[in-house]
C-alpha cells in the first residue's frame, strides 16, 4: 500500500512538471503590437485649446480656450512590414463653457465633446529602435458634441472635418508601452448664427497600456 502511495506521488509530480510553462511577456515594443494593444488615455498628461471667437459690436473678441480631457483609448497593432495600425482612437472632453452673452441671459456650453476615428488605418512607421516607434497619419476623425443652454440639450450639428495630421511616438519595453499622440485640426471647426467660432483645434496626449 505504500509503495502505491509513493507511485501515486511521484506520478503526481511528473505531471506537474510536464504542464505548460507560463507564458513569457512579450520582448518588446514591436513584439506586443504583434496584437492589437489598448492604451488608455492619461486624463493628467494629456490637453488641448481650441480658438474662439465672438462677435461684439466692434468686430471680433479672440481668445484660447483651453480643453479638459476626461478619458479615451488608442487601439495600435504592427505587422512584419515595420507599419502600424491604429485600430481606434477616441477621446472625450469636459464641457466646454460658451462666452456669455452669445446666447442672451442664457447660460451655455458644449457638452459630450469628443473625437473618434471613422475607419482604421495602416501606415508606415519609424522604428529606431524595438522598443521605440514614430508614425505620422492623416486620420479621418470625427467631432461631436451636445449644444446645452440651462442644462437642457439642443439640436446642434457636428462639424465636418478633413482629414487631420497626427503624429504618435510609441515608447516602452514588452511589458509596458506608453504613448504620446499630437494632433492639429486648422481653420474653421465651427460656427453659429454669425456671433461665435471655433476653430485650430490642437491635443497633445498621453497614453499607456491597460491593465490587463
Amino acid at each position: 500500500m505504500k509503495r502505491a502511495l509513493s507511485l501515486l506521488v511521484v506520478l503526481s509530480a511528473c505531471s506537474t512538471d510536464l504542464g505548460d510553462p507560463p507564458t513569457a511577456p512579450p520582448a518588446s515594443v514591436r513584439e506586443r503590437l504583434e496584437e492589437p494593444t489598448r492604451l488608455l488615455v492619461a486624463a493628467a498628461e494629456s490637453g488641448g485649446s481650441i480658438t474662439a471667437e465672438r462677435k461684439v459690436a466692434t468686430g471680433w473678441d479672440t481668445g484660447l480656450v483651453e480643453l479638459g480631457i476626461e478619458n479615451g483609448e488608442l487601439i495600435v497593432s504592427s505587422d512584419a512590414r515595420d507599419a502600424l495600425t491604429v485600430e481606434g482612437l477616441q477621446i472625450s472632453f469636459k464641457p466646454l463653457e460658451i462666452p456669455p452673452g452669445v446666447f442672451g441671459n442664457t447660460r451655455a456650453e458644449l457638452t459630450d465633446v469628443r473625437i473618434d476615428l471613422l475607419n482604421e488605418q495602416r501606415v508606415p512607421a519609424v522604428w529606431t529602435s524595438d522598443n521605440e516607434a514614430h508614425l505620422t497619419a492623416m486620420l479621418d476623425i470625427t467631432l461631436s458634441w451636445t449644444l446645452s443652454l440651462n442644462g437642457s440639450p439642443a439640436p446642434l450639428g457636428s462639424p465636418k472635418l478633413p482629414p487631420v495630421p497626427v503624429d504618435i511616438v510609441l515608447t516602452g519595453d514588452g511589458e509596458q508601452v506608453t504613448a504620446e499622440v499630437r494632433a492639429h485640426a486648422p481653420g474653421e471647426l465651427w460656427t453659429w448664427a454669425g456671433l461665435i467660432k471655433l476653430s485650430e483645434l490642437q491635443l497633445v496626449v498621453g497614453a499607456e497600456l491597460a491593465a490587463r
